[in-house]
């Protein structure tokens, strides 16, 4: 009886998780969003906050949001970007803050096709968060 009930209650159990985990890669892998970039990039989760990454040119421009899309400050934020560049070359780059809730950078080499990068974002020392982007440059 009490091997029967056990078993049922295992069973029970490992449906609800098995239920559960799409929800659960989806919140690990990234964030939806009901809300378009502001500044036409691309959203990301970063650990508490979303970054909006931009790509002009040779600017490269992270914005930083709230879970209420307000403004966070910047100026304690700090970024490195490891680039997929021309030819297949990864390329690491320094974001730092540029006011108001960005943090910036210049790239001085070709990207092709789309802007690929995985960025890691810190708060002083303290690591937030890992994303990554694929977004076309402007």
């Amino acid at each position: 009886m009490f091997s029967f009930v056990r078993a049922s209650m295992t069973a029970a159990f490992v449906s609800l998780l098995l239920a559960g985990a799409p929800g659960a890669v989806l919140a690990q892998g990234g964030h939806g969003h009901s809300h378009a970039a502001p500044n036409g990039g691309q959203i990301q989760q970063i650990g508490t906050v979303e970054g909006e990454l931009l790509v002009k040119g040779s600017d490269v421009t992270l914005f930083l949001v709230d879970d209420k899309e307000q403004k966070v400050d910047a100026s304690s934020y700090s970024a490195t970007a490891s680039v997929l560049a021309k030819g297949n070359q990864q390329k690491t780059v320094e974001l730092k803050p540029a006011g108001d809730n960005k943090l910036a950078t210049k790239i001085d080499f070709p990207v092709e096709g789309k802007f690929r990068a995985s960025l890691t974002l810190k708060k002083g020392a303290a690591e937030v968060g890992k994303a990554r982007y694929n977004l076309d440059t402007k």
